[in-house]
C-alpha cells in the first residue's frame, strides 16, 4: 500500500518533530511544567511520556514482541529527552532496515482492555507517525498555555529544512 521511502521519510520527520516539541517543552518555566491542564493525559510530562511510551510499545510490536501497552512511569524532566532519543534511534534503525517483505508482515497487538488486533506493518508504521502528530498538536497548546514557546512542527516546515521546498 505504501512504499518504504515514504515511511522512512515520515519517521525521520516524526523524530525531528518530536525533538522540536521536546525542545519547546523545555521552554516552559519549571513552576508550570507539571500543571494539570485538562488536555489529553493532563500534564506536559504525562503526555510527553505517553508519546514516548507509545513509540516504544509499537516498536516492540513491530519487532515481533506480543506486548501490551508499555506504561513506563514519567521520568524526571532532565531525563525524558535522552530516553526518548534512545527510542528514536531504534525507530530510525528499524525504518532503515525495512524490506518489501517486512512492510506486509502482520503485527498483532492488544489494547488496554485486552482486545486483540492485527494489522500490516506498513499501516502500523503510518499509525505511529499519525499518533505522534496528533499529540504534538496537543503538546504545543499545552506548552503555550504553560508559558513556553511552541514549535512549528508541521511537515511543511520540516520539508523546508530539508530543502524539499524553498522560499521564492
Amino acid at each position: 500500500m505504501t512504499d518504504i521511502e515514504t515511511i522512512r521519510f515520515l519517521w525521520r520527520y516524526m523524530v525531528h518533530a518530536d525533538d522540536q516539541i521536546m525542545a519547546a517543552a523545555d521552554t516552559v518555566p519549571p513552576e508550570n511544567f507539571d500543571q494539570e491542564q485538562g488536555i489529553s493525559f493532563g500534564s506536559l510530562p504525562k503526555l510527553l511520556n505517553h508519546a514516548r511510551n507509545a513509540q516504544k510499545t509499537w516498536l516492540a510490536r513491530l519487532n515481533g514482541a506480543d506486548v501490551p501497552y508499555i506504561d513506563d512511569p514519567v521520568p524526571p524532566r532532565t531525563e525524558l529527552a535522552a530516553q526518548w532519543s534512545a527510542i528514536h534511534r531504534e525507530l530510525l534503525a528499524f525504518a532503515d532496515a525495512l524490506t518489501p517483505q517486512s512492510l506486509i508482515k502482520t503485527i498483532r497487538s492488544r489494547n488496554r482492555a485486552g482486545k486483540r488486533y492485527e494489522m500490516s506493518a506498513w499501516a502500523v508504521m503510518l499509525h505511529v507517525a499519525d499518533h505522534a502528530t496528533y499529540h504534538r498538536g496537543q503538546l504545543n497548546t499545552m506548552i503555550k498555555r504553560a508559558g513556553g514557546t511552541p514549535s512549528p512542527v508541521m511537515l511543511y516546515t520540516y520539508c523546508m529544512t530539508q530543502q524539499i521546498g524553498k522560499e521564492i
